[in-house]
């Protein structure tokens, strides 16, 4: 055990302390004691009106990196891809345990060890025009409190003296996954005051199912001491009870399954709150795209994937899924892949990064700027090499009595 955590009562008026923050530069957790009640409290109508989108973090990259192959991932090649499905609201019988996909091959590629990662696409070196990956986007539908986009949401939160809005979802009985910079600045700072509020519509939370205080996380080692965008990602341990609900937010609204140690050429639905302009927050937005190439943000460690996509500041954290259903029962295919049938929603990556090139603080144009309609995630993985990987992350989130 490279953790252990102190837990002093339950309940949204709970009051829980975590310790032994940080082991062999392993994920990271704030040790600090955390009051559900004080942070329902602090957010206030107004507060949650006046909090501004996170920006989604730029990424200043060179003409070289553009231009470079994909880094090589000794280890990963040979490691299995997994999935945990999901669970619709209130089952008694879901089985949350790890497994491997079936038929692996169809899923990882088969070239040699340290040479896994695939490039769907052309990896674009014009801000202004790409070339960038086709995406499609929308408003979602309503309902949008039904499973499975029950399970996504706005995520208040205060870092540096500032109140926030960023994106997560559901994927514990009381864990969310959001990206690590709604959690923690990269320079060792915490967010305090976080809030989670699922199918938030219209600047209004859900009357009937209100928010969850956010009373623990873990965040990877090398983003909180470095801000690595290669493992921006976060999970965070709910309340057992939300502001409105006697019960954990998972047996309210379902929980999305995860996946792993999938190839970066998955066609991906993702979702999220989008705040900046030209979006005001108050709807929950989604993309469809395929991931069309890789980018090594951090040479040395995991390499990102990129999708196309226009969403901004609000929208980070927000779920990359495969297999989506929408909620739909099962429909007979003939490709014979369980990643494509319904009843996956299996989350592979959150909204994380954009690059930019030259200038971060400059429009686009065919030679510096941000690279506007891309939007990169962390892989997702689970690897013997790397001790902060994904799922060593969510796995200590899900290890918390909340969870039981």
């Amino acid at each position: 055990m490279r953790y252990s955590k102190a837990i002093i009562g339950v309940g949204l008026w709970s009051v829980i302390t975590i310790t032994n923050v940080q082991a062999q530069n392993g994920p990271v957790s704030e040790g600090a004691t955390v009051e559900a009640k004080a942070i329902a409290s602090y957010w206030t109508p107004e507060r949650m009106a006046n909090a501004k989108p996170m920006p989604t973090p730029l990424v200043p990259v060179t003409a070289l990196s553009l231009a470079s192959p994909p880094a090589s991932q000794e280890g990963d090649a040979l490691a299995v891809p997994g999935y945990v499905p999901g669970c619709r609201p209130n089952t008694t019988d879901c089985d949350p345990v790890a497994r491997p996909l079936a038929s692996p091959s169809a899923f990882s590629e088969s070239a040699a060890p340290g040479d896994w990662i695939s490039m769907h696409g052309t990896k674009p070196i014009n801000p202004r025009t790409g070339p960038y990956g086709p995406f499609q986007r929308w408003r979602e539908a309503l309902p949008i409190n039904a499973y499975p986009k029950s399970t996504v949401g706005k995520l208040f939160f205060t870092l540096n003296g500032q109140n926030f809005v960023c994106s997560a979802s559901v994927i514990g009985r009381s864990t969310l996954i959001t990206a690590g910079h709604c959690n923690s600045d990269g320079t060792q700072t915490f967010a305090v005051n976080r809030l989670f509020c699922p199918s938030f519509n219209n600047g209004a939370q859900d009357l009937a199912r209100g928010c969850w205080s956010v009373v623990g996380s873990f965040v990877s080692f090398q983003w909180h001491n470095g801000g690595d965008p290669d493992y921006d990602y976060s999970c965070l341990i709910t309340a057992v009870t939300g502001t409105r609900v006697a019960n954990k937010i998972g047996n309210v609204t379902g929980t999305l399954g995860r996946a792993w140690n999938f190839a970066a050429s998955q066609a991906e639905r993702t979702f999220g709150y989008p705040q900046a302009a030209p979006f005001n927050g108050g709807t929950l937005q989604t993309t469809a795209s395929t991931e069309w190439y890789t980018h090594d943000f951090r040479v040395g460690g995991p390499v990102s994937k990129l999708i196309g996509s226009d969403l901004t500041g609000g929208s980070s954290g927000g779920p990359w899924v495969i297999g989506w259903t929408g909620g739909l029962a099962e429909t007979a295919d003939t490709d014979g892949s369980i990643a494509t049938d319904p009843g996956s929603n299996w989350v592979n990556g959150v909204n994380s990064h954009k690059r930019c090139l030259v200038n971060c603080n400059t429009p686009p144009t065919t030679t510096s700027g941000v690279f506007w309609q891309e939007m990169s995630s962390p892989p997702f993985r689970f690897v013997t090499t790397d001790n902060n990987d994904s799922e060593d992350v969510i796995r200590l989130c899900l290890a918390h009595a909340n969870n039981l």
